[in-house]
């Protein structure tokens, strides 16, 4: 019995072992950051836990530990690797700084219509179809993916439908080489078409070319560039980020507002008259972080009018914060909540969000979709921008800082 009960004590102790462990691992990565953006000739003072501690240098980066964290200086910019330990003795991890020049982004708020030209058709999926002979075939099938991009067939590019069917119906029954792209890889397959019962040779796949959409411009620079919306743009079947060819952005009207509701997300709803007198810049392009182009010439000044400057993660605190966005009537600035900061986050959610402005919440209900994009203002700084909404919660959101997005 008591050496049953010793077994017991020592799985127990064990358990406790392992759960103060990763209870630690998660303060420390939590507490620490992995990267810090500096600004030149500025003293950055940061917060760190307890017993953590920077190596000190007094070189071009000039570090100082303090009381409850570390400060640092440099007047030249550059990226550094400084070293971080718990107690000063045990080597945690390595903290890069990346020291900047002072930036300043003029926050927009603004609506916009993007309009993107994939690289490639999109494969959305395969199917079945029945031929002229009365059998079903599915010549795409376990060729093609969803996600797969088709550049050419039988040797010949097809940036639209039209040329791809064009393609096909050249190729008639021949097996053919058909290039795709998958992911980073390009692929040679070879695909015959079938005769369909409509006569039409076919090979039953489904895809998309082009796509367009609405958004919030969030910031343009000085020199003329923007940054939008704060994730990519999508495939709304596959969800697949799109590979750009290019693309355009162009002046965009609220005409409506579907307020969200739990469970069932709202949505600005927008008109955009894609003709040349209304297109405002060019996009070049789609990442995960957001979107990005150059502004032409004449409205830079139209959307970039108010300059501020560029809040970093390490400033952000938690608690009242604004955000920037049109439903309408013209910018508006309303009040939310930063209710939690994720510290080393690398993805477009880097903080949660609460809306808490009673002007915003009655109109929309909260977050919508359309407003991803609407910078976040904290302290008179642009801090980052609205990416996402809790769809069991319209009021709570996800926004990304605006360090991540000036990564890209």
């Amino acid at each position: 019995m008591k050496k049953k009960l010793r077994m017991l004590y020592i799985f127990l102790l064990i358990i406790d072992v392992t759960v103060l462990g990763v209870m630690t691992v998660r303060y420390f990565d939590e507490g620490i950051p992995d990267s810090l953006l500096a600004v030149v000739g500025e003293m950055e003072t940061v917060e760190l836990p307890f017993g953590i501690e920077l190596e000190e240098s007094k070189a071009v980066l000039k570090v100082s530990n303090e009381s409850s964290g570390f400060s640092m200086v440099s007047d030249k910019t550059g990226s550094y690797h400084i070293p971080v330990k718990l107690f000063g003795v045990f080597h945690v991890k390595d903290m890069d700084v990346k020291v900047i020049q002072k930036m300043k982004l003029a926050p927009s708020g603004e609506p916009i219509g993007i309009y993107v030209e994939t690289n490639g058709l999109l494969v959305l999926d395969t199917a079945e179809i029945e031929g002229k002979d009365g059998l079903i075939y599915a010549p795409g099938k376990n060729l093609l993916k969803s996600g797969d991009y088709i550049l050419k067939w039988n040797n010949t590019v097809v940036p639209t439908i039209q040329k791809l069917n064009q393609e096909i119906q050249k190729s008639g029954d021949k097996k053919v080489p058909v290039i795709i792209r998958r992911g980073k890889e390009r692929i040679k397959l070879a695909i015959r078409p079938v005769l369909a019962s409509d006569g039409i040779y076919k090979i039953g796949t489904w895809v998309r070319e082009d796509t367009q959409g609405i958004g919030t411009l969030t910031y343009v620079t000085e020199d003329g560039k923007f940054g939008t919306l704060g994730h990519g743009i999508t495939d709304v079947d596959t969800g697949t980020l799109l590979n750009l060819n290019g693309g355009e952005l162009y002046r965009t009207k609220i005409m409506g507002i579907t307020k969200g509701l739990s469970g069932e997300p709202g949505e600005l709803q927008g008109y955009m008259n894609m003709v040349a007198d209304n297109q405002i810049g060019e996009v070049y392009k789609n990442t995960t972080l957001g979107v990005f182009g150059t502004m032409n010439k004449e409205q830079v000044k139209e959307y970039g009018k108010n300059f501020l400057p560029v809040g970093r993660k390490q400033e952000i605190k938690k608690g009242k914060a604004y955000i920037y966005t049109n439903l309408g009537n013209g910018v508006g600035t309303y009040e939310i909540e930063i209710e939690k900061i994720i510290l080393n986050s690398k993805d477009n959610k880097s903080m949660e969000i609460c809306v808490t402005d009673q002007q915003l919440l009655k109109q929309s209900g909260g977050i919508v979709q359309g407003m991803s994009g609407s910078p976040i203002i904290q302290n008179g700084k642009i801090i980052g921008a609205i990416t996402h909404v809790l769809v069991d919660d319209p009021t709570r959101g996800y926004g990304i800082f605006i360090e991540n997005m000036l990564s890209q």
